[in-house]
């Protein structure tokens, strides 16, 4: 028996190894767990669109207080600067726009939206939109200026919001566009989720991939429709 095999007995063995293993997992905050993960699939989004050559913006449905957004902006710094690509930061600032959630309410999440406007001035390309989704994503400004997606992160947490979302992004979606999910697979009061809204509009295998997971129920999904887009 070699010294590696001997090595993985032992670890399988030592029960005092089995739970200070399980102590320090349940010690950190899930929030933690997710949101590195989180930090990590962004970055490899950012990185992909950029080998792969995806045309498009970068959509945030739902920035709270803009950290990932931040994140994916120094991203796109790292592996993208040479390329011209706007990113936006949707959000009401206000909480949601119906109660169906026990755990994702109003007074939950509300974020100061001044401080999150700042990330304008950090980075100029960067557009932080104000307003519910219904609202914001039915401007004229918007609609024009917003041609193409190469990332849609939806991260609005309850299905009823993300609608308007998916309805947006499906004719703007570029081939090869990436939609990144947060709370997938979360069930409000009314039985609804991001999942069974989202099915309403695109179809798994025909014109969306999975890709990868990420986080507690995070899901990525790669777009590949139309190559003409």
């Amino acid at each position: 028996m070699n010294w590696i095999n001997k090595k993985i007995i032992f670890i399988a063995n030592n029960r005092f190894l089995h739970n200070l293993i399980s102590f320090i997992i349940n010690l950190l905050p899930q929030f933690i767990y997710h949101n590195i993960s989180k930090y990590l699939s962004i970055k490899k989004i950012i990185y992909s669109i950029n080998i792969d050559q995806v045309p498009g913006d970068y959509c945030e449905f739902g920035c709270f207080t803009g950290a990932s957004l931040n994140h994916a902006l120094y991203s796109y710094k790292k592996y993208m600067a040479h390329k011209e690509m706007t990113f936006y930061g949707f959000d009401s600032f206000e909480g949601f726009p119906v109660e169906v959630h026990e755990e994702f309410k109003s007074e939950n999440f509300k974020a100061d939206y001044n401080f999150v406007k700042k990330l304008e001035k950090k980075f100029n390309n960067c557009k932080i939109i104000k307003g519910y989704f219904k609202d914001s994503l039915k401007r004229d400004d918007i609609k024009k200026n917003i041609n193409k997606i190469s990332v849609a992160f939806i991260d609005c947490d309850i299905g009823f919001s993300a609608i308007d979302v998916f309805e947006f992004i499906k004719p703007r979606l570029s081939y090869g566009a990436f939609i990144m999910i947060d709370d997938y697979f979360n069930i409000d009061k009314t039985k609804n989720s991001i999942l069974t809204t989202m099915h309403t509009y695109f179809t798994l295998n025909k014109d969306i991939y999975l890709h990868s997971h990420f986080g507690n129920g995070g899901v990525i999904f790669r777009y590949l429709n139309n190559p003409k887009n």
